[in-house]
């Protein structure tokens, strides 16, 4: 841990919190909780903004770019577009366009600045300025977005559009985020402890969204855009401002490089080495999952939100639950977790194949209520099957691979199964990813296998050098790298 030769640290560890002086509450609380509460400052601003940017994009393309008059740009943002078909089929053009041209720029971004910062985040032991960055980025997102409202009718959607997620994207976004996250826990946890605190990780991810989202709707109504972009503005300052103080660098930051420091940065000779530990990636099939719903089993988007609602809450639960069990009382290792949870995925995909009503679909998700564990599983394993030098590179190439992977598996999943199955087997879908899943478990199975023979290999050395099992090493080695390639799914 960042702090382990700290003697408050210590002491407190060796006492229970109720035990300890109030200083040694502080250096203990300080010692466990680190980037929770930055990560909830980056997730909750962005769900809280959501509904007024989005409408905010209507108004400015109705009253900036069309010039509409009041009476029809309010009617439109009042959801009264059956009355203005015309002027709303034309407000939904320009939003269109806008979004052809930001979307592939704010994905492209992120990916080519983690692809060079991940690996000179491991060189020099640099973490803090990359959890920073995004939450700077989305600071002045804010920032241009107040701007743009108060020069409602000057400033066209297509300048708002560029301030509200180009000039982010350039600081990193969520990909650069993530990465520093996890490289950061593996930095300061444990190879034991690492499971656990990933998983709090994600589960504070998880929880904001739901939360935060069961209000900004009625927030945005009562206090409208300037109201909800200062409190977002305020919330990416506090963890701007948290970060800067509270967030130690793990290890001492090394400074060996005779470079500049954009020819160290965007060095390729570092970003082909990322690429030596590809993994590959399943990404998943949600919008074909979306149409199954809506079209097959006839439910409206009410009947979809509260469903998308229940099972998006089952996974909290499961994940909340399943995390300390499988880590703190089962003490189990990372494989037979992803195993554990690639058969429930297989039992759920299963049962939602041959769903014909929403009965079935309910209960499909809640057996599904572990499978929200296996990208902790999986982030788990990848801190410890690399070295120290490699973390940065290992979660940058998660953040690549995470963000390509729907774009791969979308037309598999849409025009290669779903439209050529819809009149036979709508759910055909489900039992290719059965199969797929199947085929990680038998993966997974001679991983472990080939795991438990090296690590008793290991150990009987061990016991013929020094006459004694060395336990903890067994339960601390991790796996090869390159059985792990086949594995991130």
């Amino acid at each position: 841990m960042s702090s382990a030769g700290d003697p408050a640290v210590e002491i407190a560890t060796a006492k229970t919190f109720k035990q300890m002086s109030g200083k040694e509450k502080l250096s203990y609380i300080k010692e466990v909780i680190t980037v929770e509460p930055l990560i909830a400052c980056y997730i909750m601003p962005a769900i809280l903004a959501k509904p007024a940017l989005l409408v905010l994009e209507f108004e400015k393309a109705c009253r900036a770019n069309l010039a509409l008059n009041d009476t029809v740009c309010d009617g439109i943002i009042a959801s009264e577009q059956d009355i203005y078909p015309e002027a709303n089929a034309r407000i939904q053009i320009l939003i269109s366009d806008v979004h052809s041209w930001q979307l592939p720029i704010q994905s492209v971004m992120p990916l080519i600045l983690v692809l060079f910062l991940g690996s000179y985040s491991d060189r020099h032991q640099w973490r803090k300025p990359f959890l920073l960055l995004p939450l700077m980025g989305e600071l002045f997102a804010v920032t241009g977005c107040i701007l743009s409202v108060i020069f409602m009718k000057y400033w066209p959607l297509e300048l708002h559009g560029f301030l509200q997620t180009i000039v982010p994207s350039f600081f990193g976004g969520q990909t650069m985020l993530v990465m520093a996250v996890f490289a950061y826990i593996a930095d300061v946890s444990t190879l034991e402890m690492r499971t656990l605190r990933i998983g709090i990780v994600q589960i504070v991810m998880n929880a904001c969204v739901p939360i935060v989202q069961s209000f900004s709707a009625l927030l945005f109504n009562e206090i409208g855009y300037i109201g909800c972009l200062l409190i977002a503005g305020a919330l990416y300052l506090f963890g701007i401002i948290y970060g800067v103080f509270w967030i130690k660098e793990p290890k001492r930051p090394q400074k060996e490089s005779k470079k500049s420091l954009l020819a160290d940065i965007f060095d390729t000779k570092h970003a082909i080495d990322t690429f030596k530990l590809i993994l590959t990636k399943n990404a998943g099939n949600d919008r074909v999952f979306i149409v199954l719903l809506l079209a097959f089993l006839s439910w409206n988007i009410v009947e979809y939100t509260s469903f998308l609602t229940a099972n998006t809450l089952i996974h909290l639960v499961g994940t909340i639950i399943a995390v300390p069990l499988f880590t703190k009382i089962l003490k189990l290792h990372d494989l037979t977790i992803l195993l554990l949870t690639f058969l429930d995925k297989i039992l759920a995909n299963i049962i939602f194949g041959i769903a014909k009503d929403s009965v079935l679909m309910y209960v499909a998700a809640a057996v599904s209520l572990v499978t929200g564990v296996t990208a902790i599983g999986i982030r788990s394993l990848a801190t410890k099957v690399v070295t120290e030098n490699d973390l940065g590179k290992a979660q940058s190439l998660f953040g690549i691979i995470e963000a390509i992977g729907p774009a791969v598996a979308a037309p598999v999943y849409n025009a290669g199964i779903y439209t050529h199955t819809y009149d036979l087997l709508p759910s055909a879908y489900f039992f290719f990813s059965v199969i797929m899943y199947a085929i990680y478990v038998i993966i997974i199975i001679y991983m472990y296998i080939k795991y438990r023979r090296q690590a008793s290999k290991e150990n009987q050395t061990t016991v013929e050098m020094t006459g004694e099992t060395n336990e903890a090493f067994e339960k601390e080695k991790g796996v090869p790298m390159s059985d792990l390639q086949i594995t991130h799914m």
